[in-house]
């Protein structure tokens, strides 16, 4: 054969190749839009991060003013109680929310009753300006307090006189003064709320020390004879990543599980031949879509496992990946399929693991094994990862089908969490 003809067969047979993946690529893409199976952006060990709507938030709190004094202490017991200590005696003033919310209302009426437990509150003065719940507010204090001595001040009108007053009534013993004022806004914006200029100068000139007061202060009271310098001190105790993306998955299934356990049974209970049952991607279920890893066991009579399948690093949709083992289950399982395990992976961190360390000391409790050697993969999930080193890497090896005479330190190890969801057919 002469060398031209050669040349001319060999550029024909790479273009044929080359015209074949391209018809391939087409074909794909082509069923992918048919059926919309285009993995979001998104994957599911971020979910909650990503698009969420998340509810926000807002602290209520309150600043306590007190005079500088504290009645003396009897034993050293009394100093260690939160609740008995400087910071709620000679209480003069406060500033508390100008709304009633049940979030507010819960603070305020276990701020009262501190300050009722360790002052004598006889006269009560109700500072606010428009748009309070003044009525609100008067109801209760007059309930935790027991007092009908409660007087309204408008700090809009006089506020020369007024402030006056108030000075004159706050040197009086058993009086308080309450200001109505969103305390977390007018600190941050400066100069946005008189009332809060007017506290801040009545303060100075009394020389009064101020404590702020919220939610999380009160259960700190409560836990400071346990151990309350620990609520402060660094412990180093963050969640690693993979149980921070295994909480985030376990979020994910409890919005989106019954929307991908519908459509796993759905195509495991198809016949052999019939086509796969894809989700129409609409709002309420294209998370279904987000990229993620599946892990698929199936079990027969007597609990006896009969086929298994992953789909790890394809980069598709967790639901897409659930029918295509779905599918692939169908087709060569011919015994009766009693139920599946379907585990949602986060994703796979290295284990850089000592000749001498053991692999089981790399893992926790609920921490799957990935193992590869060049194209020779396999995984175990935690709840059938033998405990002891040995069972551990036979096993592995055997899924894999790596050689036992492979030194392990040319095998690389990967760790994985997973939340799971159970089909009974």
């Amino acid at each position: 054969m002469q060398l031209s003809t050669k040349k001319n067969i060999r550029k024909w047979l790479q273009r044929l190749l080359w015209l074949f993946i391209f018809f391939g690529v087409v074909r794909l893409n082509v069923h992918r839009f048919e059926h919309n199976t285009f993995a979001n952006y998104e994957k599911a060990v971020d979910y909650g991060r990503v698009r969420e709507v998340k509810e926000v938030i807002n602290p209520v709190i309150a600043a306590v003013f007190y005079a500088g004094k504290e009645s003396p202490k009897t034993d050293v017991a009394s100093y260690m109680n939160h609740l008995e200590n400087y910071r709620t005696q000679n209480v003069k003033m406060a500033v508390v929310p100008q709304k009633i919310t049940p979030e507010s209302q819960k603070v305020l009426e276990k701020l009262y009753r501190e300050i009722k437990k360790h002052n004598k509150i006889s006269y009560i003065v109700l500072v606010h300006q428009q748009d309070c719940d003044i009525a609100a507010h008067e109801e209760l204090l007059r309930q935790i307090f027991l007092t009908e001595e409660i007087e309204l001040s408008d700090m809009t009108d006089n506020v020369a006189q007024t402030e006056k007053n108030i000075n004159a009534f706050l040197q009086e013993p058993e009086s308080f003064v309450v200001f109505l004022s969103d305390l977390q806004k007018n600190i941050t914006v400066p100069n946005s709320d008189m009332l809060i200029e007017e506290v801040a100068y009545l303060a100075q000139k009394n020389h009064y020390k101020i404590h702020i007061f919220d939610e999380v202060d009160t259960q700190l009271a409560k836990a400071w004879e346990e151990d309350y310098a620990s609520w402060f001190e660094d412990n180093s105790t963050e969640e690693s990543g993979l149980a921070q993306q295994k909480a985030n998955l376990q979020t994910y299934i409890n919005n989106y599980g019954d929307g991908l356990k519908k459509y796993f049974a759905l195509n495991l209970e198809l016949p052999q031949r019939q086509k796969a049952i894809w989700p129409q991607k609409t709002t309420e279920n294209y998370r279904l879509f987000d990229r993620g890893y599946v892990y698929v066991r199936f079990f027969t009579s007597g609990n006896r496992e009969v086929f298994s399948r992953a789909k790890v690093g394809k980069n598709k949709g967790i639901v897409v990946g659930a029918i295509e083992i779905a599918r692939k289950a169908a087709i060569k399982i011919k015994q009766p399929i009693e139920k599946a395990k379907i585990y949602i992976m986060t994703d796979l961190e290295k284990i850089e693991k000592a000749e001498n360390i053991p692999l089981v000391n790399y893992l926790e409790t609920d921490d799957g094994v990935y193992v590869q050697y060049h194209k020779k993969i396999a995984l175990l999930s935690a709840d059938e990862r033998p405990d002891t080193e040995n069972e551990l890497l036979t096993m592995l090896l055997q899924r894999a089908q790596i050689s036992e005479d492979v030194a392990l330190r040319n095998i690389e190890f990967y760790k994985f969490k997973t939340v799971e969801i159970n089909y009974e057919n």
